[in-house]
């Protein structure tokens, strides 16, 4: 596969001496396979980088090889092909995984004089990744780009890896921008994602609801599963954030199909509801968003579905700011939601965030409302990615200790992954499954 990546030699100069602290120093690879090749190129062996493309093609990248005395860990190495012609030292690799520099935007290096750019890094097996390409600006023959973002005052466009097939969210409708992603040999499957004959599909119906409360209207996706017989059968209910995503990017249709066919969670009622548009002005703490949801869209929803009124059997869950709202809503609502689903929960956050310093002083208000309130009756799934940022986990790991100390049940889970859909979509039906499997309610 040949993939041309080139700078304009006007333009170069520059960006290499504004880049220079961050480009990785001249050696040997840490890659096997890479210091194999770059030996036999030193032989003139005439075969050996043909070999190589050839090989790339048929494994992709990332080259995934063992790391010695450490059984549990491997070294992965990300590559671009281009031409000793093209100058590829200002594009850049951005991943949610550890990386060398501040913002994630590490440089590649070129092994001897060949046409092989790399940068390796090592990287548990358990481990799942999303990253991107990133050019500058108007820099790479292709006319679009998914994604945007500034480095050191350089407009750099987001790319996705040219010699890996594997994409999140796959397809062509999406609602957040794709990327190149890979999954560690010790990461654990997700055996619900697959579409099966013989597993019945639930419906989807898309509603616009008036809202007095908030003036405006919002829209509401209702998934009732294959056996929903109508509004006379009262079947548990679930409230998700971010609802446009969870269907489209994390497939949450599929898995509650197949779920609730293979009875690990039972019959539930789905209300998505989307957050576009609004996402900022609803998901953060609002006592005015709160009233819309206990004066009108649940109202709403009841009146045409068979949804419990015992909140021991609903949950309201989402992930980010959506995560930060689900614990929020819980908290006004108990007597409506007494289980919540919060993934990389945004539990950092404060009224006065985008004001404050960096770290916020009154950071963390939601740990605040529930180590400041009485018990509620409240049961939580919180998951969160070992490799996000320190505010992240700082705040889902305190909020664990206070909700434990307060008696509440916690199921908490850490996974070897960074802040994206792909992580949300492996801990969903976990989540789902320890607060609505029957094991749950032993």
């Amino acid at each position: 596969m040949h993939k041309h990546l080139f700078v304009a030699v006007s333009f170069c100069f520059w960006l290499l001496s504004a880049h220079a602290a961050d480009a990785p120093g001249p050696g040997a690879p840490q890659s096997p396979r890479l210091a194999a090749l770059l030996a036999a190129l030193d032989r003139k062996d005439p075969t050996a980088l043909a070999a190589f493309w050839e090989e790339v093609e048929k494994v992709h990248t990332p080259l995934v090889e063992e790391v010695p005395n450490q059984p549990h860990d491997a070294l992965y190495t990300f590559l671009i092909h281009a031409d000793p012609a093209d100058d590829v030292l200002n594009v850049r690799l951005g991943a949610d995984f550890p990386m060398r520099t501040e913002h994630h935007t590490d440089t590649f290096q070129r092994l001897g004089s060949s046409n092989v750019w790399y940068t390796s890094y090592v990287l548990p097996k358990a481990s799942r990744s999303f990253y991107r390409i990133r050019v500058p600006q108007g820099l790479h023959p292709s006319p679009s780009s998914p994604a945007r973002f500034t480095i050191d005052g350089v407009l750099y466009e987001h790319y996705l890896d040219p010699l890996n097939p594997r994409v999140f969210p796959e397809g062509k409708d999406h609602v957040d921008a794709p990327g190149s992603y890979f999954v560690g040999s010790e990461a654990p499957p997700n055996p619900y994602l697959a579409v099966h004959a013989d597993v019945s599909s639930g419906s989807l119906q898309k509603f616009e609801i008036d809202s007095q409360v908030l003036g405006g209207k919002r829209t509401v996706t209702m998934y009732t599963p294959a056996s929903y017989a109508g509004k006379k059968e009262s079947l548990p209910f679930v409230l998700l954030f971010d609802g446009e995503s969870y269907i489209i990017d994390a497939a949450a249709p599929t898995m509650l199909d197949n779920m609730i066919g293979r009875k690990v969670i039972p019959p539930v009622i789905v209300a998505f509801l989307h957050s576009q548009g609004t996402r900022n002005e609803d998901l953060q703490p609002s006592a005015k968003f709160q009233q819309f949801i206990g004066a009108e869209l649940v109202p709403w929803i009841r009146a045409r579905y068979g949804i419990g009124k015992n909140g021991k059997l609903n949950l309201v869950g989402g992930c980010s700011f959506g995560g930060l709202a689900a614990g929020y809503t819980a908290f006004v609502h108990p007597e409506i939601f007494g289980n919540i689903l919060s993934q990389s929960g945004s539990f950092w956050w404060s009224p006065t965030y985008l004001e404050d310093i960096s770290p916020s002083p009154n950071a963390g208000w939601m740990v605040k409302q529930f180590a400041e309130s009485a018990p509620k009756p409240l049961r939580f799934y919180m998951s969160v990615g070992s490799w996000e940022s320190a505010g992240m986990l700082s705040g889902n790991r305190i909020l664990r200790s206070v909700l434990m100390g307060k008696g509440n049940a916690v199921s908490y889970s850490e996974v070897v992954s960074g802040h994206n859909w792909a992580n949300f979509q492996q801990s969903f039906p976990d989540g789902l499954i320890a607060l609505l499997g029957d094991k749950s309610r032993r």
